[in-house]
C-alpha cells in the first residue's frame, strides 16, 4: 500500500485512495504512532462518491448533492483510531493530494459526514506545496461557560464549525501562555464538554490560537476548525484575518454568507510504500 503524507500547516496527516469500505481504526492508531508507524496527527481515506441509505430515502438531499458535483467522499480518523465528523486542515491536505492523483482539480467539492466542503486551490507553489483554501460552511454558537481553574475564571464559548470547540479569548499573552502549558485544566475541559479547547489572544488583526484536540488528546501545531471557531468567536464578519497556530504558519480566515473560508500552506512530505 501506498501512503502519502501531506502537512497542512503545521497539521500532518497520512492520506490514501481506495474503493474499499471499511473500518480502519487499527490500521490508523498503528500508522500514525510516531514510534511505531510513519507518524501523523490522522488517517484519510478517499473513496468514490456513492450515496448512503439515509440519502436515497430523501430525493431533495440527493438532487441538492448531485448539484454540488462531489468528486469524492471521505472516512477520517484521528490518530487514536477514533473516527472524526471533520477536520479542516486535512480537507485542505486531502485537496492537494485529490490534485496531485489526478482524482479531482484545482477547485472541487468531497463529501464529508458534516456535509459536502467546498475547496480551492488558489496558488501553487512547487510541486509539492500550494496555497490551499476550504469552506467549512455555516457555523453556530451553542452557549457560554465560566471554568475556574487555580482561584482564576475563565469565559469559554461553546461554537460548533462542523465538531465542536470551547473558546476561550484571553486578555494577555500571559494569560494564553499560562493555559497554554496548563494541559491538565485543557484536558479536563476536554472530557467534561467532549470538545476541542480551542484558546486565543489578539494583538491587532493577528491572532495566536492553540487548539486542545480531541482524539490526539494534546495541543496540536494546528487546527482548522480551531481557528475558525476563534475566528468566529470574535464576531467581525467583515473582516479578514490572520491566525497563527503554534506551528507559527499563517492561517488567513474570512467569512462569506454566513460561511467560514479558511487557507494557508499546504504540502507533500513524502510517499511511504507499506
Amino acid at each position: 500500500m501506498i501512503l502519502s503524507k501531506y502537512c497542512a500547516s503545521g497539521n500532518d496527516f497520512l492520506i490514501f485512495h481506495t474503493f474499499e469500505h471499511k473500518n480502519r481504526s487499527e490500521y490508523a492508531k498503528k500508522m500514525c504512532n510516531r514510534f511505531y508507524g510513519i507518524g501523523a496527527d490522522g488517517l484519510v481515506v478517499l473513496l468514490p462518491y456513492a450515496q448512503n441509505s439515509d440519502e436515497k430515502g430523501d430525493e431533495e438531499a440527493i438532487s441538492e448533492l448531485d448539484s454540488k458535483q462531489i468528486a469524492y467522499q471521505w472516512e477520517f480518523y484521528n490518530s487514536d483510531g477514533s473516527i472524526a465528523n471533520m477536520c479542516g486542515n486535512a480537507s485542505r491536505a486531502v485537496t492537494l493530494y485529490a490534485y496531485h492523483n489526478n482524482i479531482a482539480g484545482l477547485k472541487h467539492n468531497f463529501l464529508s459526514k458534516v456535509g459536502v466542503i467546498e475547496n480551492n486551490i488558489q496558488n501553487i507553489k512547487s510541486d509539492k506545496e500550494a496555497l490551499v483554501q476550504s469552506n467549512l460552511g455555516k457555523f453556530s454558537f451553542e452557549g457560554s461557560f465560566v471554568e475556574s481553574r487555580r482561584e482564576n475564571l475563565y469565559d469559554f464559548e461553546l461554537i460548533v464549525v462542523g465538531i465542536p470547540h470551547l473558546v476561550c479569548k484571553c486578555e494577555s499573552l500571559r494569560e494564553f501562555d499560562g493555559l497554554l502549558d496548563d494541559l491538565e485544566f485543557l484536558s479536563q475541559l476536554r472530557h467534561k464538554h467532549n470538545a476541542n479547547v480551542s484558546i486565543a489572544f489578539r494583538e491587532n488583526d493577528v491572532i495566536h490560537y492553540a487548539t486542545f484536540e480531541r482524539g490526539v488528546e494534546g495541543i496540536t501545531q494546528a487546527c482548522g476548525t480551531g481557528a475558525c471557531a476563534v475566528f468566529a468567536s470574535f464576531r467581525e464578519f467583515d473582516k479578514s484575518y490572520t491566525l497563527i497556530p503554534p506551528s507559527k504558519e499563517r492561517l488567513i480566515v474570512s467569512s462569506k454568507n454566513s460561511e467560514i473560508y479558511f487557507a494557508g500552506l499546504v504540502s507533500l512530505v513524502a510517499t511511504c510504500v507499506v
